[in-house]
Order: structure tokens, then sequence, then C-alpha cells
């Protein structure tokens, strides 16, 4: 019975040629050794892909992170108004 072979990572980090590789970015490709190598939501990353990665995320969420913190403020708000209101009414009726 044969084995699927793995493909070889190689021998030498791109960065540092004196240290071993022990993985591979899976964007850019590039032999990473462990001092170079980010596992990043269960991947390994060099800087310059971890940076365009981090990026591309922060851009994702922004719109959401906004819209949220826009309805969270109005609600805010919305609550402070009717406490106001209602304390007034209160103090209205007590004097």
């Amino acid at each position: 019975m044969d084995l699927p072979l793995r493909p070889a990572v190689p021998h030498r980090c791109f960065n540092h040629p004196d240290r071993p590789a022990l993985a591979i970015c899976v964007d850019c490709k590039k032999p990473l050794c462990q001092g170079c190598s980010t596992l990043w939501e269960g991947i390994h990353c060099c800087v310059d892909c971890l940076a365009k990665r981090r990026a591309a995320a922060g851009v994702r969420g922004g719109g959401l992170r906004l819209a949220l913190l826009t309805l969270a403020t109005l609600a805010l708000l919305v609550g402070a108004t009717l406490l106001r209101t209602w304390i007034g009414t209160v103090l209205a009726e007590a004097f």
C-alpha cells in the first residue's frame, strides 16, 4: 500500500537562510522558520501576508462595528429621553 507523498517543506527559511524552514506561508508560499511564521486562524503566514490579512479583516468588520455603535448610541439617547420624561412627570405630580 503506497502512502500519498506530502509536499516537502524547503529546508531553509526565506528570510534566514541559516535557519531550517518549519512552515510555508499559505499566501506567498515562502518557506518560513519558527521565528518568521505566525499562526493566524490556524494557518501559517509571513509578516507581509499577515499584515494584508489583518487589514482586510479590519476593513470588512469596520462597517458593521460602526452600525452597531450607532444603534447603541441611538438606543441610549432614546432611553435617556424616556427616563427624563418619566422623571419630569413623576416630579410634576408630586408637587
